[in-house]
Protein backbone atom coordinates (compact mmCIF):
# COMPACT_ATOMS: atom_id res chain seq x y z
CA UNK A 1 0.00 0.00 0.00
CA UNK A 2 1.33 3.26 -1.28
CA UNK A 3 -0.61 6.28 -0.34
CA UNK A 4 -0.24 9.55 -1.76
CA UNK A 5 -2.42 12.64 0.54
CA UNK A 6 -3.63 15.61 -1.93
CA UNK A 7 -3.53 18.49 0.88
CA UNK A 8 -4.33 21.89 1.43
CA UNK A 9 -5.92 21.97 5.00
CA UNK A 10 -4.86 21.43 8.85
CA UNK A 11 -6.42 18.04 8.51
CA UNK A 12 -4.29 16.94 5.73
CA UNK A 13 -1.01 17.90 7.95
CA UNK A 14 -2.19 16.07 10.66
CA UNK A 15 -3.63 12.89 8.97
CA UNK A 16 -0.18 12.37 7.15
CA UNK A 17 1.87 12.58 10.27
CA UNK A 18 0.07 10.32 12.02
CA UNK A 19 -0.32 7.63 8.84
CA UNK A 20 3.74 7.97 8.54
CA UNK A 21 3.96 7.55 12.45
CA UNK A 22 1.72 4.19 12.33
CA UNK A 23 3.79 2.99 9.58
CA UNK A 24 1.85 4.07 6.05
CA UNK A 25 4.06 4.52 3.14
CA UNK A 26 2.87 8.07 2.15
CA UNK A 27 3.75 10.86 0.75
CA UNK A 28 2.12 14.55 1.63
CA UNK A 29 1.08 16.46 -1.44
CA UNK A 30 0.50 20.61 -1.11
CA UNK A 31 0.11 23.49 -3.10
CA UNK A 32 2.99 25.47 -1.13
CA UNK A 33 0.80 28.84 -2.16
CA UNK A 34 0.23 29.57 2.01
CA UNK A 35 2.68 27.33 3.95
CA UNK A 36 5.41 25.19 3.31
CA UNK A 37 4.73 22.06 4.94
CA UNK A 38 7.49 20.33 7.37
CA UNK A 39 6.64 16.50 7.79
CA UNK A 40 8.51 13.27 8.91
CA UNK A 41 7.83 12.01 5.52
CA UNK A 42 8.40 12.85 1.59
CA UNK A 43 6.85 16.46 0.35
CA UNK A 44 5.63 17.11 -2.92
CA UNK A 45 5.23 21.38 -2.99
CA UNK A 46 4.26 23.19 -6.38
CA UNK A 47 0.77 20.74 -7.54
CA UNK A 48 1.57 17.67 -10.32
CA UNK A 49 2.23 19.45 -13.64
CA UNK A 50 5.56 19.20 -12.81
CA UNK A 51 5.31 15.35 -13.22
CA UNK A 52 3.47 15.76 -15.95
CA UNK A 53 -0.54 15.32 -14.47
CA UNK A 54 -1.79 14.05 -11.28
CA UNK A 55 -2.41 10.84 -13.49
CA UNK A 56 1.33 9.87 -14.34
CA UNK A 57 2.89 10.46 -10.83
CA UNK A 58 0.89 8.07 -9.95
CA UNK A 59 1.61 5.95 -12.41
CA UNK A 60 5.56 6.47 -12.37
CA UNK A 61 5.36 6.17 -8.09
CA UNK A 62 3.25 3.15 -7.93
CA UNK A 63 0.54 4.64 -6.04
CA UNK A 64 -2.05 2.70 -4.52
CA UNK A 65 -4.28 4.73 -2.74
CA UNK A 66 -5.42 8.40 -2.95
CA UNK A 67 -6.39 10.64 0.13
CA UNK A 68 -7.92 13.53 -0.87
CA UNK A 69 -7.84 16.29 1.68
CA UNK A 70 -8.06 19.72 0.04
CA UNK A 71 -9.79 22.39 0.77
CA UNK A 72 -14.00 21.53 0.26
CA UNK A 73 -13.86 24.37 -1.87
CA UNK A 74 -11.34 23.17 -3.93
CA UNK A 75 -13.99 21.70 -6.39
CA UNK A 76 -10.93 21.51 -9.17
CA UNK A 77 -8.51 19.26 -7.62
CA UNK A 78 -11.20 17.13 -6.00
CA UNK A 79 -13.04 16.32 -9.30
CA UNK A 80 -9.48 15.62 -10.53
CA UNK A 81 -8.74 13.10 -7.95
CA UNK A 82 -11.88 11.28 -8.30
CA UNK A 83 -10.93 11.15 -12.28
CA UNK A 84 -8.07 9.50 -11.98
CA UNK A 85 -9.01 7.27 -9.37
CA UNK A 86 -11.87 6.05 -11.71
CA UNK A 87 -9.44 5.99 -14.64
CA UNK A 88 -6.62 4.27 -13.21
CA UNK A 89 -8.74 1.84 -11.08
CA UNK A 90 -7.10 2.35 -7.30
CA UNK A 91 -9.01 3.32 -4.19
CA UNK A 92 -9.88 7.17 -3.39
CA UNK A 93 -10.65 8.48 0.09
CA UNK A 94 -12.22 11.74 0.72
CA UNK A 95 -11.79 13.51 3.94
CA UNK A 96 -13.42 16.93 4.19
CA UNK A 97 -14.12 17.71 7.39
CA UNK A 98 -18.07 18.51 8.53
CA UNK A 99 -19.86 21.98 7.95
CA UNK A 100 -20.69 24.34 10.05
CA UNK A 101 -24.11 23.72 11.19
CA UNK A 102 -26.58 26.53 11.43
CA UNK A 103 -27.91 27.56 14.80
CA UNK A 104 -30.89 28.76 15.66
CA UNK A 105 -29.11 32.83 15.99
CA UNK A 106 -27.44 32.30 13.01
CA UNK A 107 -28.53 34.94 10.27
CA UNK A 108 -27.21 33.01 7.14
CA UNK A 109 -27.86 34.55 3.84
CA UNK A 110 -26.58 31.17 1.82
CA UNK A 111 -25.29 31.58 -1.55
CA UNK A 112 -24.36 29.45 -4.64
CA UNK A 113 -21.76 31.65 -6.62
CA UNK A 114 -20.37 35.18 -6.96
CA UNK A 115 -23.40 36.52 -8.74
CA UNK A 116 -26.08 35.34 -6.62
CA UNK A 117 -24.26 36.86 -3.42
CA UNK A 118 -23.66 40.14 -5.09
CA UNK A 119 -27.15 40.54 -6.03
CA UNK A 120 -28.05 39.76 -2.33
CA UNK A 121 -25.83 41.63 -1.19
CA UNK A 122 -26.52 45.21 -3.65
CA UNK A 123 -30.61 44.54 -2.70
CA UNK A 124 -29.49 44.43 1.02
CA UNK A 125 -27.59 47.96 1.26
CA UNK A 126 -24.70 47.19 3.94
CA UNK A 127 -22.66 49.87 5.00
CA UNK A 128 -19.18 48.31 5.86
CA UNK A 129 -18.77 44.23 4.80
CA UNK A 130 -16.25 42.12 6.10
CA UNK A 131 -14.87 39.15 3.17
CA UNK A 132 -13.30 36.18 4.75
CA UNK A 133 -13.53 34.22 1.16
CA UNK A 134 -10.48 33.72 -0.15
CA UNK A 135 -8.84 35.49 -3.07
CA UNK A 136 -11.77 36.96 -5.31
CA UNK A 137 -11.26 38.60 -9.31
CA UNK A 138 -11.27 42.25 -10.03
CA UNK A 139 -14.66 41.79 -10.98
CA UNK A 140 -16.31 40.68 -7.57
CA UNK A 141 -13.77 43.33 -5.48
CA UNK A 142 -15.16 45.99 -7.98
CA UNK A 143 -18.77 45.37 -7.24
CA UNK A 144 -18.76 44.78 -3.72
CA UNK A 145 -17.20 48.27 -3.51
CA UNK A 146 -19.22 50.11 -5.14
CA UNK A 147 -22.17 48.68 -3.36
CA UNK A 148 -20.82 49.39 0.38
CA UNK A 149 -19.01 52.30 2.03
CA UNK A 150 -16.46 50.34 3.34
CA UNK A 151 -14.85 46.45 2.46
CA UNK A 152 -12.92 44.64 4.62
CA UNK A 153 -10.82 41.92 2.46
CA UNK A 154 -8.88 39.62 4.85
CA UNK A 155 -7.00 36.71 2.82
CA UNK A 156 -4.05 34.50 3.76
CA UNK A 157 -2.09 35.66 0.93
CA UNK A 158 -1.68 38.68 -0.78
CA UNK A 159 -4.17 40.00 -2.99
CA UNK A 160 -2.95 40.19 -7.00
CA UNK A 161 -5.55 42.55 -7.76
CA UNK A 162 -6.05 46.61 -7.45
CA UNK A 163 -8.45 47.49 -4.50
CA UNK A 164 -10.60 50.16 -4.69
CA UNK A 165 -9.59 52.99 -2.50
CA UNK A 166 -12.60 52.05 -0.06
CA UNK A 167 -11.21 48.08 0.31
CA UNK A 168 -9.06 47.80 3.29
CA UNK A 169 -6.89 44.35 3.06
CA UNK A 170 -5.91 42.46 6.27
CA UNK A 171 -3.00 39.54 5.96
CA UNK A 172 -3.95 36.80 8.27
CA UNK A 173 -3.82 33.16 8.89
CA UNK A 174 -5.68 31.57 11.75
CA UNK A 175 -6.89 30.06 13.71
CA UNK A 176 -8.78 33.01 15.04
CA UNK A 177 -10.17 33.69 18.79
CA UNK A 178 -13.68 35.06 19.36
CA UNK A 179 -12.60 38.09 21.47
CA UNK A 180 -10.15 39.40 18.36
CA UNK A 181 -13.02 38.55 15.69
CA UNK A 182 -15.63 40.86 18.05
CA UNK A 183 -12.97 43.86 18.63
CA UNK A 184 -12.31 43.28 14.24
CA UNK A 185 -16.07 43.81 13.77
CA UNK A 186 -16.40 46.54 15.97
CA UNK A 187 -13.51 48.76 14.57
CA UNK A 188 -14.60 48.33 11.53
CA UNK A 189 -18.17 49.17 11.99
CA UNK A 190 -18.69 45.53 10.01
CA UNK A 191 -22.99 44.88 9.19
CA UNK A 192 -21.88 41.81 7.27
CA UNK A 193 -19.77 39.05 6.38
CA UNK A 194 -18.86 37.13 3.17
CA UNK A 195 -17.86 33.69 4.32
CA UNK A 196 -17.62 30.25 2.83
CA UNK A 197 -18.89 27.07 4.59
CA UNK A 198 -15.27 25.56 5.69
CA UNK A 199 -16.04 24.01 8.61
CA UNK A 200 -13.50 23.80 11.46
CA UNK A 201 -12.76 25.05 14.13
CA UNK A 202 -9.58 27.86 13.06
CA UNK A 203 -12.04 29.90 11.29
CA UNK A 204 -15.12 29.54 12.94
CA UNK A 205 -14.83 32.19 15.48
CA UNK A 206 -15.93 35.33 12.92
CA UNK A 207 -19.74 32.55 12.58
CA UNK A 208 -19.85 32.91 16.57
CA UNK A 209 -19.07 36.58 16.38
CA UNK A 210 -21.13 37.37 13.91
CA UNK A 211 -24.34 35.59 15.49
CA UNK A 212 -23.43 36.93 19.40
CA UNK A 213 -23.17 40.97 17.62
CA UNK A 214 -26.61 39.73 15.55
CA UNK A 215 -24.90 40.58 12.02
CA UNK A 216 -25.80 38.23 8.76
CA UNK A 217 -23.89 36.04 7.58
CA UNK A 218 -23.37 35.45 3.69
CA UNK A 219 -22.07 31.83 3.29
CA UNK A 220 -21.65 30.51 -0.08
CA UNK A 221 -22.41 26.53 -0.13
CA UNK A 222 -19.98 24.06 -0.50
CA UNK A 223 -19.38 23.03 -4.17
CA UNK A 224 -20.82 19.73 -5.24
CA UNK A 225 -18.19 17.05 -6.29
CA UNK A 226 -17.41 14.33 -8.70
CA UNK A 227 -17.85 11.44 -5.70
CA UNK A 228 -15.01 9.24 -4.78
CA UNK A 229 -15.27 5.31 -3.49
CA UNK A 230 -14.98 6.12 0.25
CA UNK A 231 -15.49 9.14 2.01
CA UNK A 232 -14.98 10.39 6.13
CA UNK A 233 -15.27 13.10 7.81
CA UNK A 234 -12.61 12.55 10.85
CA UNK A 235 -9.17 11.22 11.07
CA UNK A 236 -10.25 7.65 12.89
CA UNK A 237 -12.26 7.49 9.89
CA UNK A 238 -9.25 7.37 7.80
CA UNK A 239 -7.63 4.94 9.30
CA UNK A 240 -10.51 2.84 9.91
CA UNK A 241 -10.96 2.48 5.99
CA UNK A 242 -7.79 2.04 5.44
CA UNK A 243 -6.93 -0.60 7.67
CA UNK A 244 -9.75 -2.25 5.95
CA UNK A 245 -8.32 -2.02 2.52
CA UNK A 246 -5.07 -3.18 3.39
CA UNK A 247 -6.68 -5.78 5.19
CA UNK A 248 -8.77 -6.98 2.62
CA UNK A 249 -5.47 -6.60 -0.09
CA UNK A 250 -3.63 -9.06 2.53
CA UNK A 251 -6.27 -11.65 2.03
CA UNK A 252 -6.16 -11.03 -1.88
CA UNK A 253 -2.47 -11.57 -1.96
CA UNK A 254 -3.11 -14.98 -0.03
CA UNK A 255 -4.88 -16.73 -1.93
CA UNK A 256 -2.86 -15.79 -5.11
Amino acid sequence: MKILVIGGTADGRHLTSALFESGFDVTYSIAGIVRKATLPCSVISGGFTQFGGLAQYVLDNNITHLIDVTHPFAQKMSNKISLVSEDLAIAAIRFHRPEWPKHVHDKWIEVNDWPELITAVNTAKHQSLFMTAGQVTQSVIDALASQAKHVLLRTAMPVKIHLPNNVTWVKAIGPFQLDNEKQLIEQYQIDAIISKNSGGDPTYAKIEAARDLAIPVYQFKRPTLAPTQYQCDNQQGCFDLLNILASNENKSNECN
